[in-house]
């Protein structure tokens, strides 16, 4: 069976929704003072018509003229303006809803390790303050949308951002929404907190083992050149790659090759290591490059940048960064959960990741004469 199967049974034997109760209503933790959310007589105001006539274009009732109903719908997006749906909920109040929306396919979702570890590590600390977690992969396009309908019908409370990308246009929605979110990844001038994993030594690390093994020409690949922490990880790593006397390379992985790790190995020259962004590509070379005349680590070390369950499923085992992404979860709900109440947060930084050295590297190769 195949690494890919295993993975797509393991995970839909492992994906589940989170249904937990309640607390008190939110507000935005910041200085400023935030937009309200509009109610539906402000809607009503501005279409000029009664409460009544925009319930009735919002519950379907046929009672109102297509071309008020029209004027109805237009003054509520004007005033980003849904049904509340929460309140509709049993007497006695529902629970909180922490919004995630994924901008990516359900196949490159369902293949990544780290989300299935952000979902697990978000149950504890949701399931001890009463929140539930509103999950939905979307298209890029639809991102925008799909934040401001959950914030309008009050389908959520607060969102957590993943994969930031160089100037994310999410940072300034959530502002101009006045919804409560922090964002997974390095700090930004736009006010929204974020919880950063302490990467700065990770590659001295990485570099240093390689370094002690006899590399000397190493490269970095990547699968998401568009994400903000790319270009972060590209200059720790140019200079760790300083430190420690490593001739430094980028390249980045190319899924839409017809043999993706062909195609890469062609690319990477005569580099004795690589360090890949994606433990699942990593196994994908590790488990390929073989068949293609390059042994694993004999003539090629492989280093992933994240750890899970993967990186011990192939052979050889990979050596991998364990990035704490259960802490990282941790930290913020808890950070959301301060916002809500109102209360100031600041950015956080959780601890470092960890080398796990397994048997995919090893002594680099001597040079052929």
């Amino acid at each position: 069976m195949s690494l890919v199967k295993r993975y797509t049974i393991w995970l839909a034997a492992n994906v589940y929704r989170f249904t937990l109760k309640g607390q008190p209503p939110s507000v935005w933790g910041v200085t400023e003072t935030p937009p309200k959310r509009a109610t539906i007589s402000a809607v009503a105001r501005l279409a000029g018509v009664s409460p009544s006539a925009v319930s009735h274009v919002f519950n379907g009732r046929p009672n109102v003229s297509a071309a008020t109903a029209e004027r109805i719908r237009r003054a509520a997006d004007e005033l980003n303006w849904r049904p509340n749906y929460a309140s509709r909920k049993v007497s006695g109040g529902g629970g909180r809803s922490l919004g995630l929306v994924i901008a990516r396919a359900s196949e490159t979702f369902g293949r990544d390790p780290f989300f299935m570890r952000l979902v697990a590590g978000l149950t504890e600390p949701l399931s001890a303050i009463g929140w539930s977690l509103s999950l939905t992969l979307v298209r890029v396009d639809d991102e925008a949308r799909v934040y401001r309908e959950w914030w309008a019908e009050q389908r959520v409370d607060a969102f957590l951002l993943v994969d930031a990308r160089t100037d994310d246009p999410r940072l300034e929605l959530v502002r101009q929404l006045g919804a409560p979110a922090v964002v997974l990844g390095a700090p930004t001038d736009t006010g929204v907190p974020a919880v950063t994993v302490r990467d700065d030594a990770a590659f001295a690390a990485v570099l240093a083992h390689l370094a002690d093994l006899g590399h000397r020409r190493v490269a970095r690949v990547n699968d998401a050149p568009n994400l903000a922490h790319t270009r972060t990880r590209d200059g720790r790593f140019a200079a760790a790659a300083g430190e420690c006397g490593i001739e430094p390379s980028y390249a980045v992985w190319d899924a839409e090759a017809e043999d993706p790790v062909a195609d890469l190995l062609g690319r990477i020259g005569d580099v004795t290591a690589i360090v890949v962004d994606s433990e699942v590509i990593a196994a994908e070379i590790v488990a390929h490059a073989p068949e293609l005349g390059v042994g694993i680590p004999d003539r090629l070390s492989v280093v992933a940048w994240e750890d899970s369950w993967v990186s011990t499923l192939v052979r050889p085992r990979l050596t991998a960064l364990d990035a704490p992404v259960e802490e990282s979860a941790r930290t913020a709900v808890e950070l959301l959960e301060r916002l809500v109440r109102g209360e100031e947060v600041t950015s956080q930084t959780v601890g470092g990741r960890r080398l796990m050295i397994r048997d995919s590297t090893s002594t680099a190769p001597t040079p052929k004469s």
